[in-house]
């Protein structure tokens, strides 16, 4: 054989055993691709994801937390016959299904995860029979369902099963066991902080980090002074020493010291400070782990109780005094970086009505709802017998301060009540809390839904017959239930803090608590802030022998 026809040969057999190698058949659903929303099923909140397939795909390893099943069509996997390969024979589908977190221990979301042998069109997740999507796109994570601490999906054991469709017909399937034991509702998740010691309390929370700031009252050698505090989220303690702020007129739920926290993790605490034989707002800017900002103060005769943060604007929502017991609604915008005051607008009854300007208004919450400031409070009005009932009061500014709405409680069920604290809705409009009552009778505690255009919606009243309640602090969890925190009277005490959940305007309590603390004398849960998985963050005050002593807790959804 000559050299030339040897090398043809030799050609003619290197393309032949190339032509007879196939591509490896594996390949894998990447994790990088972010959760879509997508179908809901059942009583679970499902998000899936829609990006197209990736042909470039290759196989890679599940996160190291997640739990998964053995790929192949061993135990708790299957494969179906469909189109074949170049032999003829059908290629199956293996799949593996992974789990991230698991078990699941605590509120929050399931990544559900899934490998397979060979690209595949779409992908079925079932918990046990029952859809949880069906033809999703194949990424990874390619479902995702949230546990809440209802009956969604569940305590319990629960066998998660993936089925993957490829395009020739082929399918294939994996199942993988979930246990879920999430803690009831209300529970604590770290035992009770208890700041013993002198006359103490807090007053007012706001979500910084993980954790809360909040603020409250000291006593120290000059007397009452407003002081802040961070509470780690994870341990539960205070994270750094107090810092001491100046002298507090007034304290409690509804009367601050108030915090809020701005977008560059500084928090800034509103209070009424006593001056020179009256009172007078005062706002401090607090960076935790650094000396204490300046102090800005009002003008003589102003109070406040409520403060809010819109990018760097301050809203502080409280009244200027007129006589004894006697206010004008007042709410003042002010820079943040130095204090300036940039706007301010007042609310009384009309002088055709209030000649002498004897009917008291004040402010009480505020909060950044969409891109609206609402303010809520109290304001007398005059009834046909001449009585001058209380009646809850909302106004609405633009974030500039400029007027929206006014709107005044007709009575309609109750003849007084007043709003303590308002708190945004996700689906949109707004909460507002705080109590109700019938002439000579005790407060109970009255909560009203608001639409997104600020009109007056459904209302609930908590029946606490024989024991006088209020709600000093609301908001929504991430499942949707309003979280409310206030005082009730209990016999032979003066008053417990009330921390209770309701699912909306109709329903039974989800959960409650009551918190007594070791002495007699009045416990209340003042300041409520919620982390992004719903979880509740409580501060109040409560007696211990004869002076009070600030707590803080952390519930469970």
């Amino acid at each position: 054989m000559s050299i030339c026809h040897a090398l043809k040969f030799l050609s003619a057999m290197l393309v032949l055993a190339a032509c007879s190698f196939h591509a490896p058949a594996w390949y894998g659903l990447t994790d990088e691709a972010s959760p879509e929303l997508s179908t809901t099923s059942s009583s679970a909140s499902n998000t899936t994801a829609d990006a197209p397939p990736d042909p470039n795909i290759t196989e890679t390893d599940p996160d190291s937390s997640t739990t998964g099943g053995s790929a192949g069509q061993g135990e708790g996997s299957s494969s179906s016959e469909g189109a074949g390969d170049d032999d003829g024979k059908a290629v199956p589908v293996e799949v593996e299904i992974f789990l991230n977190p698991s078990p699941m221990i605590d509120v929050g979301a399931v990544q559900v995860s899934v490998w397979t042998s060979r690209p595949v069109a779409s992908v079925d997740v079932f918990d046990g029979d029952l859809p949880l999507v069906l033809g999703a796109v194949p990424v990874n994570p390619v479902h995702v369902f949230e546990v809440t601490s209802d009956d969604v999906p569940g305590d319990g054991m629960h066998t998660i099963r993936a089925v993957a469709h490829a395009a020739d017909g082929v399918s294939g399937e994996d199942v993988e066991e979930l246990m879920i034991d999430v803690q009831a509702g209300g529970t604590d998740v770290w035992p009770p902080y208890v700041q013993a010691g002198p006359i103490n309390g807090f007053t007012s929370a706001a979500m910084l980090g993980n954790g809360i700031a909040t603020a409250g009252f000291f006593e120290t050698n000059q007397g009452l002074e407003a002081v802040a505090v961070r509470i780690d989220g994870t341990k539960g303690q205070p994270d750094g020493e107090p810092i001491l702020l100046g002298p507090v007129a007034v304290t409690g739920g509804g009367r601050g010291p108030a915090i809020a926290v701005g977008e560059d993790d500084a928090a800034f605490v509103a209070w009424t400070q006593p001056a020179a034989g009256t009172t007078r707002w005062a706002v401090s800017r607090v960076k935790f782990g650094e000396p204490k900002g300046p102090t800005w103060t009002g003008p003589f005769d102003s109070s406040v109780n409520a403060i809010a943060v819109a990018g760097d604007v301050l809203i502080l929502a409280g009244a200027f005094e007129q006589g004894p017991n006697t206010h004008d609604l007042w709410v003042w915008w002010i820079s943040a970086e130095t204090g300036e005051l940039l706007d301010a607008q007042g609310f009384a009854a009309p002088v055709e009505e209030d000649k002498f300007n004897d009917w008291d208004e004040v402010a009480r919450g505020v909060a950044i709802v969409a891109d609206e400031v609402v303010v809520v409070g109290e304001c007398q009005t005059q009834d046909v017998d001449n009585f001058l009932p209380r009646r809850t009061v909302v106004l609405r500014y633009t974030l500039d301060g400029e007027v929206l709405d006014e709107w005044t409680s007709p009575g309609e069920l109750l003849d007084e009540d007043a709003g303590m604290a308002v708190a945004p809705l996700r689906a949109g409009g707004f909460v507002v809390t705080g109590w109700g009552r019938n002439k000579g009778s005790i407060r109970q505690v009255l909560t009203r839904w608001f639409s997104a255009d600020g009109k007056a919606s459904v209302m609930r009243i908590e029946p606490t017959p024989s024991n006088d309640a209020i709600g000093f602090a609301v908001g929504e969890d991430r499942e949707g239930k309003i979280i409310i925190a206030g005082a009730r009277e209990q016999p032979l005490t003066d008053a417990n803090a009330w921390i209770f959940a309701v699912p909306g305007p109709a329903g039974a309590p989800a959960w409650e608590v009551l918190r007594n603390g070791p002495g007699q004398g009045p416990d209340e849960a003042a300041g409520l802030a919620l982390d992004a998985w719903g979880y509740s963050y409580i501060v109040g005050s409560e007696f211990d022998a004869l002076q009070p002593r600030a707590f803080a807790l952390r519930l469970y959804p």
